[in-house]
């Protein structure tokens, strides 16, 4: 029962002890990236507290736990609206600051991400990331 919840072919490539080590790598890797854009999005923000890299590390784990069990159970714009209001209520709660604010720093994130990405594709010469505009 529990196996139909989630995506079947996405189980199988998590097959031995080795890919699923592997996977466990890159989803922390992933989580250390986003906190540190996180922490320099809410170093942007005098009014923001909690700014130490632990308490922002948690915060990114919050995140991605939220928007994975979110999709797993929701679609479409639904689970993105839902997903998003959830990931701004816990940066406001969990860092002193308001809504509005959780709103304006996961944006900042989302754009030195974009930032980083693309200079370090044009270093390499390669295409990291592709915008829609």
């Amino acid at each position: 029962m529990l196996m139909q919840i989630f995506n079947e072919d996405w189980l199988e490539s998590l097959d031995t002890f080795e890919e699923v080590m592997w996977f466990l790598i890159l989803y922390l890797i992933m989580l250390v990236v986003m906190a540190i854009f996180l922490k320099l999005a809410l170093g942007l923000f005098s009014k923001s507290k909690n700014t130490e890299f632990g308490r922002v590390f948690l915060t990114s784990f919050l995140i991605t736990i939220i928007f994975a069990v979110t999709f797993l159970f929701l679609g479409g714009w639904l689970a993105w609206v839902v997903a998003l209001v959830l990931t701004w209520i816990i940066i406001s709660a969990s860092h002193s600051t308001g809504f509005g604010y959780a709103i304006l720093i996961s944006i900042v994130a989302f754009l030195i991400y974009v930032l980083v990405a693309w200079l370090i594709g044009l270093i390499i010469g390669v295409t990291l990331i592709t915008l829609p505009f």
